[in-house]
């Protein structure tokens, strides 16, 4: 028969092997729950740096994105900095182009074909003018150069200019013809200065 000793020591050896399982069970459900935690520890680090890399990404290309436009603005401004220099360049080269052009020009009245010019100038405007009987205004420095050529269809008459050229009108005065050199050189004006603008330098 089992006495109460025996009863007690059983009692007492199920209470510690109870007490052993549920602090072993105890000790597991920590680890689990600590290795769970660890794991979503890291998985939020992981998801950190994750997230991190990428705005620092997105950063570094917003950054390059500005630096390269930045970069493009000063190129652009620079090329057309250099465009400008170049173009006043071109401009200031072709202004001397017509400078001295213009002063030839004074000059060609005491040239030997400077006769044959007026009067191609006076047959030009007459083809134009295209009347029976014109009018030719020439310049008062010209009038020995005129005398040699009167032999043409028109009246001549001293004009009060005194560049070369002359002014070829019809006789009722409807039709004019500006053969001077200023009237030609502007006529001839835009094609001269671009072939010079692309020519120069």
């Amino acid at each position: 028969m089992i006495n109460k000793k025996d009863i007690l020591k059983i009692n007492g050896k199920n209470a510690d092997e109870i007490c052993s399982k549920i602090r072993e069970e105890s000790f597991k459900e920590e680890q689990l729950v600590l290795d769970k935690a660890n794991k979503e520890k890291e998985r939020i680090l992981s998801e950190a740096a994750k997230e991190a890399e990428r705005q620092a990404s997105a950063c570094l290309f917003v950054a390059d994105n500005e630096i390269a436009q930045i970069k493009e603005r000063i190129f652009s401004a620079v090329t057309m900095e250099k465009k400008k220099i170049t173009l006043n360049g071109k401009s200031l080269f072709i202004a001397d182009v017509f400078a001295a052009v213009q002063q030839e020009a004074e000059n060609f009245r005491r040239n030997k074909d400077y006769t044959k010019f007026l009067k191609e100038a006076i047959l030009e405007g007459m083809e134009i003018v295209d009347s029976s009987k014109s009018q030719v205004f020439y310049s008062y420095l010209d009038e020995k150069a005129i005398s040699s050529i009167k032999d043409l269809p028109v009246e001549f008459k001293k004009g009060a200019f005194s560049e070369i050229g002359v002014i070829v009108q019809s006789q009722d005065g409807r039709l004019l013809f500006d053969n001077r050199f200023s009237a030609r050189f502007k006529r001839a004006y835009d094609e001269i200065y671009m072939k010079l603008l692309k020519d120069a330098f």
